[in-house]
């Protein structure tokens, strides 16, 4: 029972993330109540209950059927597998947060190729309370800075990211996320037919989940 009751607290976590990523920063998270983007009707209890009101409504509207990303569910269910991680001590809590951290981070960029800034400032300033400051975190603030004046090859948002990885990881497994994420990057272009400008963060987001699995396994 304790481990559905801290898997579903986990999941509804994720439903406020989903929440924050569906209208931050142009709409408030606050008012109006959850409703559907496309009828504007107002959603029941019973639509919000995490993951099993998606699958219940086959990830459509009750009211309109109009299609819900699947993002969303698996923001769900991500949310909730880490709670359980945390819970039953194979993750540090800390390493949730970053998960978690890392996981709205990457919707935001796969979405529009930004985020917003204050999600990783308030992110990093709890993180920064929990664990202090280090020379890394403060090199690559001074690049993100330097990233907005200057083209540098990699954006100011992947360069406070990694500031911000780097505020509860050592400088070797900070090379190695950001060697692994290029890696996949560079895989994932090569793949494809079109062409164009990819997103970094959740190639850099990935490498920092694989860092963790292949730390479990060692």
């Amino acid at each position: 029972m304790d481990t559905l009751l801290i898997f579903f607290l986990g999941a509804s976590l994720g439903s406020f993330l989903g929440l924050v990523l569906d209208r931050f920063p142009e709409k408030s998270i606050i008012w109006p109540g959850s409703q559907c983007d496309n009828c504007g009707k107002a959603l029941a209890i019973r639509d919000l209950i995490p993951i099993l009101s998606e699958v219940a409504n086959g990830f459509a509207c009750r009211f309109c059927g109009e299609k819900l990303p699947v993002s969303y569910c698996l923001l769900e269910l991500a949310s909730g597998l880490a709670f359980l991680l945390g819970w039953t001590r194979l993750l540090s809590w800390t390493q949730v947060f970053l998960i978690l951290v890392s996981l709205l981070l990457s919707l935001y960029d796969l979405k529009g190729q930004n985020y917003p800034l204050v999600i990783i400032l308030l992110a990093g300033l709890t993180l920064f309370l929990l664990e202090g400051g280090n020379t890394p975190v403060l090199v690559l603030l001074l690049l993100g800075i330097l990233a907005q004046i200057l083209p540098l090859g990699i954006g100011e948002g992947d360069l406070y990211y990694l500031a911000f990885l780097a505020l509860a990881l050592d400088l070797y497994s900070l090379l190695w996320i950001i060697q692994l994420g290029s890696l996949l990057a560079i895989l994932f272009i090569i793949s494809r037919k079109e062409k164009r400008a990819v997103p970094f963060l959740p190639f850099l987001s990935l490498a920092y989940l694989l860092e963790l699995v292949l730390l479990r396994m060692s």
